[in-house]
């Protein structure tokens, strides 16, 4: 798949909750490449490969960015605001952001009063200056809920290192519909449900759809995680690095079959992979798929990732493509024969 289609979703604001522009470009990617393309109410899309095979390996990353909303216009014009996701307030401060209107994409600042020094900042502090000196006028041009995130869209450090807003976790769709892509091209028969899912950020929602929706023989769930070099102190970390290859996360809920199958074809195929370990909540839209119906076998593969939640997000391309190559590769190997219950082997 073409990188210009991942720009086009980094440059396409898709905060949680309001993903609809961005979904209706990946149908008009998706649709001559797929042979059905499923929609919910909740605005999910699955992009579809061999519907009529019995094995339905589902790939989910999700499709929602973090950013800002507005909840009131002051007086003198400027709009108060409240977070959508985890955000980071003070990266905020004195920013430029474009806000998503009925009209269209309109620019502004966040406002930076405070010293410089003091970098303790709530979402409640920051307010949106639209260039306005007066409530009526602001609200000629906004309306309460109006979405806002930062102007940055995408930079390319080089032909390997990717920095933009909002890789977390879109470079995670473009990575399965890769693997989607690549799964035609070398003739898979099984099912293939590709997913750009909506509101992991926040609610969840779509993934909590999504595994009831398909009922899969198996999922295998994409998102990031953080390039452990960009952390203050590697105590009682695991040591990940950008650049050096995806990662399989280990533990909870994840099924072991399937952590064997990606294991041994990351051997086979030459592949880096790193390896993780969750002893908890994973955070990520797997929390939510495995429980769907009578429980569905998952794992979760994640792209290393620096400057989370940031406006300067970086990965390696490197790492991508090899992402995208073991989703493929592993989906070869799971068939109607394939035993996800460990004790029955």
């Amino acid at each position: 798949m073409k990188r210009e289609f991942l720009y086009e979703m980094l440059s396409t604001p898709s905060l949680s909750g309001n993903e609809t522009e961005l979904q209706k470009k990946v149908m008009k990617q998706m649709k001559p490449i797929a042979d059905e393309i499923i929609t919910d109410h909740v605005g999910n899309v699955i992009s579809v490969l061999n519907p009529e095979s019995k094995v339905k390996v589902l790939l989910d990353a999700h499709i929602d960015e973090i950013g800002l909303t507005i909840t009131n216009v002051k007086s003198d014009g400027r709009c108060k605001l409240a977070s959508i996701g985890s955000i980071r307030p003070s990266l905020y401060l004195g920013q430029q952001v474009d806000v998503i209107t009925k009209h269209g994409i309109l620019p502004g600042v966040i406002a930076q009063y405070r010293p410089i020094q003091n970098d303790k900042v709530e979402d409640s502090e920051l307010e949106l200056d639209l260039g306005t000196f007066s409530k009526e006028e602001t609200l000629q041009k906004v309306a309460i809920g109006d979405y806002v995130v930062h102007h940055d869209t995408y930079l390319p450090l080089n032909d390997h290192i990717l920095a933009a807003r909002a890789l977390d976790d879109k470079i995670g769709v473009y990575s399965i519909l890769n693997a989607f892509e690549m799964g035609k091209e070398m003739g898979l028969t099984q099912g293939i449900y590709a997913s750009s899912t909506v509101g992991e950020e926040t609610t969840a929602n779509g993934a909590s759809a999504l595994g009831h929706l398909i009922n899969p023989t198996c999922a295998i769930v994409v998102d990031v995680t953080t390039d452990t070099s960009s952390l203050p102190s590697l105590s009682n970390h695991d040591e990940i690095y950008l650049g050096k290859g995806p990662t399989l996360s280990i533990g909870t809920i994840m099924n072991k079959q399937l952590v064997e199958i990606v294991q041994k074809v990351a051997k086979e195929q030459n592949i880096p992979l790193q390896l993780s370990t969750t002893t908890w909540r994973t955070w990520t839209n797997a929390d939510k798929i495995h429980y769907a119906g009578k429980g569905i076998p998952t794992i979760l593969l994640n792209i290393p990732l620096r400057y989370m939640h940031s406006s300067a997000e970086v990965v390696s391309m490197d790492d991508v493509d090899h992402l995208s190559k073991l989703i493929a590769y592993t989906i070869k190997e799971i068939t109607e024969q394939t035993e996800f219950d460990v004790l029955k082997k």
